[in-house]
């Protein structure tokens, strides 16, 4: 019983990594995962606020080589003050298209995966 217990508990654990994975993508290969809903994970390269208080996270490159950028619109409740450049972050949320570039509108606090 006790076997069966630890081989479940593994088992299930397998489940859970695997699922993961397959969820995360390198904010690298982002573009190719447009439409999608994914866990985009990368080295982030800048934070911006715009004048209006639109807060964009450039991640690998500073903008405008960024591959990928999380966007806080303005007004938002967002706590982002532990991102800063260098840092690897993992958000979540449906991968969009704008002007060419991938990028995650972050609305919820929850979207906020991983800060490394």
């Amino acid at each position: 019983m006790k076997n069966k217990l630890i081989i479940s508990a593994l088992f299930l654990m397998f489940i859970c990594v695997s699922s993961y994975s397959q969820d995360t993508v390198s904010s690298k290969d982002a573009k190719s995962f447009i439409g999608e809903t994914k866990i985009v994970k990368g080295l982030v390269a800048g934070v911006f606020v715009s004048n209006k208080g639109t807060v964009l996270i450039n991640f690998d490159e500073d903008h405008p080589n960024s591959t990928f950028v999380g966007v806080i619109k303005v007004a938002s409740s967002i706590d982002y003050a532990n991102i800063k450049k260098g840092v690897t972050l993992a958000i979540s949320g449906k991968i969009e298209d704008y002007k060419g570039k991938p990028e995650i509108i972050i609305t919820d606090q929850s979207q906020i995966i991983k800060i490394e």
